[in-house]
């Protein structure tokens, strides 16, 4: 039953986006929905081919490329491997911490900017309409796997 909820929310965000309903296209919203990490246009077509799904590589990165333009998606590049990562788009203003190995996304839930962004907007002049923060590193688990390596 929760399976069928996510489809009907991700058929929801293709058409509230003007988009027409593809098969391709709700199987690859369906899987960033399912997901609390950042994937790459590779991590979606490979779950998608085990899934059994016969798309090609280019038409999963058009996919998302459309997905972002339309604001379903929002792009991030990881900077460990210069790829492009994706994650569902949110209205509210968000900031990230990203874990370089196993990609996974924690919000913060304050803004540690909006001081220095008005005191920049004040000293600069400049009317600062947004900011997006994304910061890296390593999560507990992936560094506690580390350890055990070593």
């Amino acid at each position: 039953m929760q399976e069928l909820s996510k489809m009907l929310d991700a058929e929801s965000l293709i058409r509230q986006a003007g988009l027409k309903r593809t098969q391709s296209r709700l199987a690859v919203l369906q899987i960033l929905l399912q997901q609390r990490e950042v994937l790459t246009a590779d991590d979606i077509y490979e779950t998608l081919r085990h899934q059994g799904a016969q798309l090609n590589f280019s038409t999963v990165y058009r996919i998302l490329e459309l997905f972002t333009e339309k604001k379903l998606t929002e792009k991030i590049i990881l900077p460990k491997t210069r790829k492009a990562g994706f994650l569902p788009y949110t209205l509210s203003h968000t900031h990230y911490l990203i874990c370089l190995s196993c990609h996974k996304v924690v919000n913060i839930d304050d803004c540690p900017l909006h001081g220095f962004e008005q005191d920049l907007a004040q000293k600069t002049h400049f009317e600062i309409v947004g900011h997006y923060l994304e910061l890296y590193g390593y999560c507990e688990e992936c560094r506690k796997k580390q350890a055990i390596k070593r």
